[in-house]
């Protein structure tokens, strides 16, 4: 899947003027990594977005990655993901949905489902306090290690 060119340049522009209107300036690096997490649907980590800007930015450093996305994802811009062990993983896409996540590979997916939208909140919940939103989390096994497994077997 890749991210359709329209939403890429929409994702670029917001994202731009939201660092712009936050009182930063629009570097070179900054515009690139905008640009990088904008169009990546793979929820990539800092270290997988620093390789492919250098590869066209070789004098970036791996601290401006680590900062652009962290103020990205300070302002609301991009979200944090969560769904494996191991490095943060980005998420510019900020309209509400959900993750399939691969156990074996760490793949991550956005998921758009109305059911999984309409997930009601247990009232037990509220022992721990307000629930402000609900994300669902499909955790499984992905076609290529599904495919790799059963050539496995």
């Amino acid at each position: 899947m890749t991210v359709a060119r329209d939403e890429v340049e929409r994702r670029v522009e917001s994202l731009s003027q939201a660092l712009r209107n936050a009182g930063l300036r629009l570097t070179h690096q900054r515009l690139e990594v905008v640009r990088e997490i904008a169009q990546s649907d793979e929820h990539p980590n800092a270290e997988s977005v620093y390789h492919r800007v250098r590869a066209r930015v070789p004098t970036i450093s791996l601290d401006t990655v680590y900062r652009t996305l962290t103020t990205l994802a300070d302002l609301g811009l991009v979200t944090r993901v969560a769904a494996t062990l191991g490095p943060t993983r980005y998420d510019a896409n900020v309209s509400h949905h959900h993750h399939f996540v691969c156990a074996r590979c760490g793949l991550i997916r956005d998921v758009v489902d109305e059911q999984l939208d309409a997930v009601a909140v247990p009232h037990s919940a509220s022992a721990f306090g307000i629930v402000e939103s609900v994300e669902v989390q499909l955790r499984g096994v992905c076609k290529d290690c599904g495919k790799k497994e059963r050539e496995h077997e």
